[in-house]
């Protein structure tokens, strides 16, 4: 008989998918409309300006008024972008470097003037008007130099508009001060390029209007002469004042007045079964208002309007008790000494508060309510004075940097530990508080937070993750006295208890079993694993009197001058080292990383003649062809160190001298 499997349609899945296109859609339709109508406006209001600077272009050099280049547009399509000409119109201005420095020779005096306002960039005002690009998105790329941009970073930003103004051009401002040398295409190509990629990605996964509305703001109050040295904070760009306002005050006032609206009602009705009682529509409003009004200005000055109620305790739910509370009372004293008596009855503002405070709480927490609420009284009743204990700090605002923090404030660990706050990447988290704990900064801050607050535990609490990112921020970890402890596999570790099915079952064992013996990054075994496999390796080698051969091995890449290094290459260089040396090894051989750049290789059975032999078989084949990064080809260095069991050493012996055998080859290579 034929086996028929039932599927549940997704029918959730459509929905929110077909949600997420019609909103984007409109999205795309209100942004199209603000082009069209501020791109007009803006061209005829500054048609004198622009005829002023049309009459100097002229008499600073001759050539055209306009320089047109290509560039490329939404879906990869070229269009030709309109400037301000500043360059003198000779061939080097054409067959020079992409990009300027400050100290150009192409550059006019007038177009050093025009370029350092950023005045030569309003003729793209018209480029805006016809829909070749938006007063805000990422800025427009030569062709040839987005050529090389990785496919999948490319699908991303190419996936809307460019803009005039962006992220990037507010913090990179600058740009052209910051490539006064004589590597200038390096420079952008391996320094300012790839962060400037990774802010024009951030701003497609944030933007709305709101957030352009500030990125325009910000672009504006940068160009100023007495701020031209302000550095934005990079978070402020996607999620700044105006978009804050919105969602912190504007639309949370509105919903309280509806809902206090909502309780003046139902105050009056319970009131009038009791005796004759017509508020009148008018004065529902104004009373709905009044609370509203006061409700968000306390808010405002308590830092509540700053709580991410999506994970939000039930403390939070105490506190806006204590803000409804304040809001009744005052209101219920100005009832009480009006100057012609009462406008209500005493006890229809106290009912209305309570059924306001009802809404208010399960506006912000929804389904939430309940288990919060319990969760939260029990945990006050039974909490305890806290003490100074070791300063944490938790890397990620998600349920394992949750988890995370329930475990530091439950029993003996609330007195042994004390978290400053939480580390976090995404834009819309800084500032808010999740459980209670503010999240204070991007990743690319974990060093100088562990030396200002004297961290001296950092709970890395982030689940899904690449590995490049991951090695990104344990490097940044490690860059630090902070002992470092990993959420991800301790949660792993309890999901295994508790599996759903023989399948999950299976799964989440094996998990487990590779955080315990793998690498996250490269895949090879860890370092406490391959240690393990050496001891048993020496005493298996004693026992039968075979050879044992130990390679260390230390890998560095080559990286363009006056460029910084970054942690994410890096993690692609080790990742495509690992997988080639791999490749390359016997199937009773073992590989592992021992330091970020320091991998060693054990070889059962090998004696010194033939460790020696793979050594250099390895080191030709894995430096011999370049790896491809997101920055392009990088060519790789390995340094090997070889030993060999001999008589009655044992492990830390052949560590030591294969170590030191490493060390001595890399001091003596050539330069």
């Amino acid at each position: 008989m034929e086996k028929v499997v039932y599927t549940k349609e997704p029918e959730d899945s459509e929905i929110k998918a077909w949600f997420s296109v019609m909103m984007r859609h409109l999205d795309d339709g209100l942004r199209r409309v603000r082009d069209i109508v501020v791109s007009a406006m803006g061209m005829i209001v500054l048609a004198p300006f622009f005829l002023l600077v049309v009459m100097m272009i002229r008499r600073d050099s001759p050539g055209p008024i306009f320089y047109k280049g290509h560039r490329v547009g939404k879906n990869g399509r070229i269009f030709k972008i309109l400037k301000f000409r500043t360059m003198y119109e000779h061939p080097t201005s054409f067959n020079g470097a992409r990009v300027t420095a400050k100290d150009d020779p192409r550059i006019t005096p007038l177009g050093r003037i025009l370029r350092d306002t950023k005045l030569n960039e309003l003729p793209q005002l018209w480029n805006v008007f016809v829909g070749d690009m938006s007063l805000v998105g990422p800025r427009p790329e030569d062709p040839e130099i987005a050529s090389h941009w990785p496919e999948d970073i490319r699908r991303e930003i190419l996936s809307v508009r460019p803009g005039i103004t962006s992220p990037a051009s507010v913090l990179y401002r600058n740009e052209e001060e910051m490539l006064q040398s004589r590597n200038v295409m390096d420079r952008y190509l391996w320094d300012i390029l790839p962060s400037k990629l990774r802010l024009d990605q951030l701003y497609v996964r944030n933007r709305s209007l709101w957030t352009d509305f500030d990125v325009l703001f910000w672009t504006a109050v940068v160009l100023l002469p007495r701020l031209k040295n302000y550095v934005v904070p990079e978070h402020l760009l996607y999620w700044g004042p105006l978009a804050r306002f919105l969602n912190r005050y504007l639309v949370w006032f509105f919903v309280d007045f509806l809902v206090a609206f909502v309780a003046v009602g139902f105050a009056g009705v319970l009131r009038r079964l009791s005796g004759p009682l017509d508020l009148g529509i008018e004065l529902s409003i104004g009373i709905a208002f009044i609370i509203a009004f006061m409700f968000s200005m306390i808010n405002a000055l308590t830092g509540i309007n700053r709580v991410e109620w999506s994970n939000a305790g039930a403390a939070e739910a105490m506190d806006l008790g204590v803000s409804t509370g304040l809001v009744t009372l005052i209101l219920f004293l100005i009832n009480l000494f009006l100057p012609g008596g009462t406008l209500l009855p005493p006890i229809v503002l106290v009912v209305t508060g309570m059924f306001a405070y009802i809404g208010f709480v399960a506006t912000r927490y929804r389904n939430r309510l309940v288990s919060s609420l319990v969760t939260r009284w029990l945990q006050a009743r039974g909490e305890r004075v806290k003490t100074l204990g070791e300063r944490v700090l938790i890397i990620g605002a998600g349920q394992t940097a949750r988890f995370g923090i329930w475990l530091l404030r439950n029993g003996d660990l609330a007195r042994a530990f004390t978290p400053i706050g939480l580390i976090d990447d995404n834009p819309r988290k800084i500032g808010v508080l999740v459980d209670g704990l503010p999240v204070i900064a991007r990743t690319d801050k974990i060093p100088t937070l562990v030396k200002q607050h004297d961290v001296g535990l950092i709970l890395f609490a982030i689940s899904d993750i690449r590995p490049e990112h991951s090695e990104r921020i344990l490097a940044l970890c490690r860059q630090t006295d902070a002992r470092l402890i990993l959420m991800p596999e301790v949660l792993d570790s309890l999901k295994a208890h508790f599996p759903t099915g023989e399948q999950s079952r299976e799964e989440l064992a094996e998990k487990v079993l590779r955080n315990t013996l793998y690498d996250r990054l490269t895949g090879v075994y860890n370092r406490q694993h391959f240690l393990r496999l050496l001891d048993r390796e020496t005493q298996r080698a004693r026992r039968y009197r075979n050879s044992l051969s130990l390679i260390i091995m230390s890998v560095d890449y080559t990286w363009p001058n006056e460029a910084t290094r970054s942690a994410a290459i890096t993690a692609q260089i080790l990742k495509a080292v690992s997988e080639r040396a791999l490749r390359d090894i016997r199937e009773i051989d073992a590989i592992g990383r021992l330091e970020e750049k320091i991998f060693g290789i054990l070889l059962p059975e090998t004696s010194i003649e033939g460790a020696n032999l793979v050594a250099e078989r390895l080191q030709v084949r894995l430096g011999s062809a370049p790896v491809w990064t997101d920055r392009g080809p990088l060519g790789v260095e390995v340094v090997m160190g070889v030993a060999c069991l001999d008589g009655s050493q044992d492990q830390e012996s052949v560590f030591e001298r294969a170590y030191q055998a490493m060390k001595i080859a890399a001091d003596t290579r050539p330069l």
